[in-house]
């Protein structure tokens, strides 16, 4: 499978072609950006056209991207709208997602025509959490979350691609990625600058978007299966951003959950695993996984 870009604010990856498979839109995870999941849709038994964005803030994407203003990941999911109400896609549709790009597509899959969400390790914390983030003391509360304060900090210019190649290759975050998958998301994930090369992804929209949790999870869940759509859920056994102790009640409200080796990362980590998963959910064929 090969990939074009589509040079306009909202950058795209294509593959395949138009067909009676249908449109599959893959949405990636925070801080990362659509040519780091080649190696994972490449792997794909899937006849139809591929549509890879990078989101707001993200890779070679150019929309306004105001770290101040972002409060949920509902305006990703507006930009995933806007961009599909503009294509001429086959039907079926099935929205896919990473992480954030898990949450975003179900959050799009709310507005769409879309037969089928999968999502990979989706964000999903205590509903606290997303009340805290809306109310008016979200500044007192956001300010503390540690991961955020992390990316914050985060290293953002280097003096050349091979060296930024060299600081991120030893990180434990990376260590494990598949080797194409590392090198779409430096190639998308840095422009050059005058003396070295710079993050696409700016430290403070990565902050911001870990802060920006005001969207939630299960009002959605419910909402997208409680509209016929096949909803289907790969969470993993180490790391997770999907607890162990929520997903029987994933699967209660309808959820096809399955379970494999791995940490968060298991996309760019085992794209084989998962390009199989995915494969087999496109055609609603995945056996269940109890949980």
């Amino acid at each position: 499978m090969s990939f074009d870009s589509s040079p306009q604010e909202m950058h795209i990856l294509r593959a395949g072609s138009r067909s009676e498979e249908g449109t599959l839109v893959f949405l990636h995870a925070t801080g990362l950006n659509a040519s780091a999941y080649r190696p994972l849709l490449s792997r794909l038994r899937f006849g139809g056209e591929v549509l890879v964005p990078s989101l707001r803030g993200h890779g070679a994407t150019t929309l306004p991207a105001d770290p101040s203003k972002l409060t949920s990941w509902q305006v990703l999911a507006d930009d995933v709208v806007g961009m599909l109400l503009a294509e001429d896609f086959a039907s079926p549709l099935v929205l896919a997602g990473h992480s954030a790009g898990a949450v975003t597509a179900l959050l799009a899959a709310r507005r769409l025509p879309a037969a089928a969400v999968l999502m990979i390790e989706p964000v999903v914390l205590p509903r606290w959490i997303a009340v805290a983030a809306a109310s008016p003391l979200r500044r007192a509360f956001v300010n503390r979350i540690q991961v955020a304060k992390q990316a914050a900090a985060r290293r953002q210019d280097f003096p050349s691609r091979e060296a930024a190649r060299n600081y991120y290759k030893p990180k434990a975050f990376f260590r494990n990625w598949d080797e194409e998958a590392l090198d779409g998301y430096l190639a998308e994930g840095l422009r050059d600058i005058e003396g070295g090369a710079e993050l696409t992804c700016a430290p403070a929209w990565e902050a911001a978007m870990f802060r920006a949790q005001a969207h939630g999870f299960w009002p959605h869940l419910s909402e997208v299966i409680a509209q016929g759509k096949h909803v289907a859920i790969l969470g993993s056994q180490g790391r997770t951003t999907f607890p162990v102790k929520v997903r029987p009640k994933a699967a209660a409200f309808g959820a096809r959950l399955r379970e494999e080796e791995g940490g968060h990362m298991l996309p760019l980590e085992n794209p084989d695993t998962v390009a199989d998963w995915m494969s087999y959910e496109i055609k609603g064929e995945a056996p269940p996984t109890r949980v």
